[in-house]
């Protein structure tokens, strides 16, 4: 062992980013070493320090303070410290550059600095998965927190994979669109094609989206509002509060009527522009007007809205005209040719139901008609609606998925239960009612409210079933759980904004445990962004005018995954403002019993009479008349007009199929189980195993503070590798090749010298051997917007060879290395100054044949790209020619992204990334 004197240089093996130290005070027990490169001083215990002496051997290149440079040619030693000479210089330790740091993989084999033959390993595995999760297919779709629904998996992939990515999503209310959009970011976040995304919803959706991305795709949007930009700007005045995050999501009605804010968004600049219910978006208003200012400058742009022409044609043209402008530029062209696809529209609907056209319908589809005869009568049907969405398909820019087309849709069942209440009662109610469709709060007393009183014996004659309740407020939530408690003995929980996300999932998961709470009561905005679809029960307490609202309502727990009929339950006052509310709403809507189509629109022609007419009900049955008249000529008008094409184009159930079983096998693969907890283990995480794949986690002895954990968590976190855990707990966090704690562990990994070093002794080899393994990796540097990787990921390429330099890969693989060794110490192998002198040679000639297997892997990445791209390219240049919805700018694109491909992918090189020295005995 070393004896320690002043003036040697030493370096931290736990810290070595602090460069060289110096000894500057001994005593017994302790020695002081300041690093003046770092500006910083460390003591440590003279027997257990993990300090490291630096020393240079001959041939070693060293570096003076004053930045001069020589070879080492001898070295003498004087009371303990080094002088190096050559080229006619001296050098004395002391004197060395300060900045020195071994971190190289070379640098630190040859000093000595030697990893555990674990972290070799597991920095080894972690290239791999690396590599292969980067070019995987469905990376960014299988992070989720969601269950795996073909229709939204479809539009995801299929849109996430333009070159231009400007659509609109307009499925139907319930089916996802939200869900598909996040799909969209993640894919693009994960995959680097995009870095910057500004999110618009309307006020009342924005906790509604934070919580969505948060809790299911573990993407952390910074919320705009008055409060934010404010302090952002009080702290730096002149700098734009846009560019402090990368992801933003704001009111849009609240960033339209702020033109200095609006301005500077604009000026921040964004890859990717989302717009939530873009119905809203008419062209006189302030918010389209931001809308097109922000989209022209931005290439991608999603608007997401359940009624796209609710507003009519004119306005969803305008909507269009925001995708894409040269398309969309003249609004009678766009009427004439909307003219003419109504048509083509009504035969696709005729030639999926098998019915005969007409003459002239069947001139009109003459070129479509194959003519191979011999086909069936089903092969050629969807033949010719294929060559009919290649001409008339609309969706480069649209997408729209429709219950109808839809068959795992749950029933409901309405439950109106009529209540006897007192003149005080009915006045109180009154009362509720008013101060739920203003604005103004008033104290709720529900001790004695005949509704709590139904709800307690409806929750004792269902005992076995959990129940859902929805009312408007919070202070109502809480006076409903606390009238309850005097009725009946049973555990509620409460679920509403004024909530910490924490506490919410808490709630939420104790209500989902089959002993935990039977009544979840929530609140109307705390329910936003929560699924449930395991219940069946939902009681209603009261109720919005807008139907819409209702849908949302029942929508948490009508949607694609319900197993059971719905049970609705409706408890109301009879001759009350609420009784002719729910008539309206039931009658004149059948709001309760299915989804409403066209809900808005009827909403915003009765709205104020429906508002009026429920507190002095003589006009109500003519109310209930015309609603029901307006109810069916909508229903008319839009299953006439319903597009069959774009609903064909929206959905490839056999597309949609493939991608949903590639998922399943990433989530069934329990290589990322062992994986991840191996690396919980090497950073000093303590997990326990709860129940199949789940694990309680604790962060206590965690020895790294830049170790990704998640956000929102406390002192322990309960874990799961399995997706139907993670959906049934929202409490547990699903932990996938997509999720920040396995992505930024492997990068933190990657991103040290942890495992680049090491050495190992083959006992009982039959041979005396040396071995050099060397881990290179092929690497392709590319702008991420590129997506490179999808052809040529960071490939590990491992290399061995012998002391005699001979080319060993092949007849000692990495695995059979890894069974057979065990560690050594350095000294045992570096003080032998044979074997240090031949460590260089052998790490070039490994270079010499990683080199020579580079073009193969180069060769297949190109292969795979040109593949890809032209087919893709082919397809458009085809369709463009009977299409106009294909845009030049679109195939020009793709054919840039190729040529850029090409070069990125020809110019990959290699990175020595670790070495390992083994002796063979």
């Amino acid at each position: 062992m070393d004896t320690f004197q002043i003036g040697q240089r030493w370096i931290s093996e736990m810290e070595p980013e602090l460069g060289l130290g110096v000894i500057t005070e001994i005593e017994r027990q302790t020695v002081r070493i300041c690093f003046p490169a770092a500006d910083c001083e460390r003591n440590y215990a003279i027997g257990s320090a993990p300090i490291r002496r630096v020393r240079f051997s001959p041939g070693d290149t060293v570096k003076a303070k004053s930045g001069t440079s020589f070879i080492v040619e001898r070295i003498e030693e004087k009371e303990g410290r080094r002088v190096y000479f050559g080229e006619g210089m001296a050098l004395p330790e002391n004197n060395l550059f300060d900045a020195l740091n071994f971190s190289t993989p070379k640098d630190r084999l040859l000093s000595g600095f030697l990893d555990d033959n674990r972290d070799f390993d597991l920095r080894y595995r972690t290239l791999q998965f690396y590599s292969r999760m980067r070019q995987s297919p469905v990376r960014g779709f299988i992070g989720g927190r969601i269950s795996l629904i073909p229709h939204q998996l479809y539009v995801a992939a299929e849109t996430a994979r333009r070159a231009l990515l400007r659509v609109l999503l307009s499925d139907e209310v319930g089916l996802g669109k939200t869900i598909e959009a996040c799909l969209i970011l993640h894919r693009l976040l994960l995959s680097g094609r995009i870095g910057r995304v500004l999110l618009l919803v309307p006020e009342s959706l924005v906790h509604q989206w934070f919580v969505e991305l948060l809790r299911k795709f573990n993407l952390f949007f910074r919320l705009i509002d008055e409060s934010y930009l404010e302090s952002a700007l009080e702290m730096e005045p002149d700098a734009n509060p846009f560019l402090n995050d990368q992801l933003f999501l704001g009111s849009m009605e609240f960033l339209a009527e702020a033109e200095e804010y609006r301005r500077q968004a604009k000026k921040a600049g964004w890859d990717m522009l989302v717009v939530d219910e873009a119905h809203h978006l008419t062209e006189d208003s302030a918010a389209y007007q931001m809308v097109n200012e922000l989209s022209a400058g931005t290439p991608g742009l999603i608007l997401i809205t359940a009624t796209p022409q609710q507003l009519g044609r004119r306005s969803h043209f305008a909507r269009l005209q925001l995708l894409d402008p040269d398309r969309y530029h003249d609004y009678a062209s766009f009427e004439r040719e909307a003219g003419r696809f109504d048509k083509i529209v009504r035969i696709a609907g005729k030639i999926l139901d098998g019915r005969r056209l007409t003459a002239t319908e069947k001139k009109l589809t003459g070129d479509f008609v194959p003519q191979d005869r011999n086909l069936s009568d089903e092969q050629l049907r969807n033949k010719v609606i294929e060559n009919l969405l290649d001409r008339y398909g609309p969706g480069r820019v649209v997408f729209r998925n429709t219950r109808a087309a839809m068959t795992n849709f749950p029933g409901r069942q309405v439950d109106l239960t009529a209540l006897e209440g007192s003149r005080e009662t009915i006045e109180k109610l009154t009362a509720e009612l008013k101060s739920d469709l203003g604005d103004q709060l008033i104290p709720h007393d529900f001790r004695n409210d005949p509704r709590i009183i139904w709800l307690a014996r409806y929750l004792q004659k269902n005992e076995t079933e959990k129940v859902l309740l929805i009312c408007r407020t919070v202070e109502k939530a809480h006076a409903i759980q606390d009238a309850l408690r005097e009725q009946i003995n049973m555990q509620t929980a409460l679920f509403h904004e004024k909530m910490t996300l924490i506490q919410r999932d808490k709630n939420a998961a104790w209500f989902a445990r089959p002993e935990g709470a039977r009544l979840l009561i929530c609140s109307e905005i705390g329910s936003e962004g929560r699924n449930f679809q395991f219940l069946h029960h939902l009681v209603l307490f009261d109720l919005p005018l807008d139907p819409e609202r209702v849908e949302q309502r029942i929508g948490r727990l009508d949607r694609i995954g319900q197993t059971q009929t719905i049970q609705i339950c409706l408890p109301f006052l009879k001759q009350s403002p609420q009784e002719n509310l729910i008539r309206w709403h039931h009658e004149g809507l059948h709001a309760f019993e299915k989804n409403i189509p066209g809900a808005y629109e009827i909403f915003r022609k009765f709205r104020d009479r429906v508002a009026e007419t429920i507190f002095h009900p003589n006009g109500m049955e003519q109310l209930i008349a015309e609603t029901q008249v307006e109810m069916k000529t909508i229903a008319k008008k839009l299953e006439s007009g319903r597009d069959w094409l774009l609903e064909l184009h929206s959905f490839n159930p056999q597309a949609a199929e493939r991608l949903k079983r590639e998922i399943e096998t990433v989530d069934g693969n329990r290589e990322l189980d062992r994986y991840a907890l191996t690396v919980y283990n090497r950073f000093g995480i303590r997990f326990e195993r709860t129940t199949a794949r789940t694990y309680l986690i604790n962060f206590d002895l965690l020895d790294d503070p830049a170790f990704p954990v998640p956000l929102l968590r406390e002192e322990n976190l309960t874990v799961t590798f399995d997706r139907e855990t993670a959906l049934h707990h929202e409490d547990i966090e699903f932990l996938s090749w997509d999720h920040p704690m396995v992505t930024g562990a492997m990068e933190l990994i990657l991103g040290s010298e942890k495992g680049n070093s090491s050495a190992a002794l083959w006992p009982e080899s039959g041979e005396q051997e040396i071995l050099l393994e060397a881990i290179f990796v092929l690497e392709c540097v590319a702008p991420p917007a590129l997506h490179a990787d999808r052809f040529l990921p960071p490939t590990p390429v491992c290399m061995v060879v012998n002391h005699l330099l001979k080319d060993k890969s092949d007849t000692f693989t990495y695995d059979e290395i890894n069974r057979n060794i065990k560690g050594i110490p350095s000294d045992a192998l570096l003080n032998n100054p044979m074997i240090k002198a031949k460590v260089p040679v052998m790490i070039d000639r490994c270079q010499e044949y990683a080199q020579n297997h580079a073009p193969e892997f180069i060769h297949a990445g190109l292969k795979k790209m040109n593949t890809s791209l032209n087919s893709e390219i082919q397809r458009l240049l085809s369709l463009k020619k009977v299409n106009p919805n294909v845009r030049e700018e679109e195939i020009e694109l793709l054919q840039n992204e190729r040529s850029a491909l090409e070069n990125a992918i020809r110019s990959a090189r290699l990175r020595l990334d670790a070495l390992r020295l083994i002796v063979k005995m």
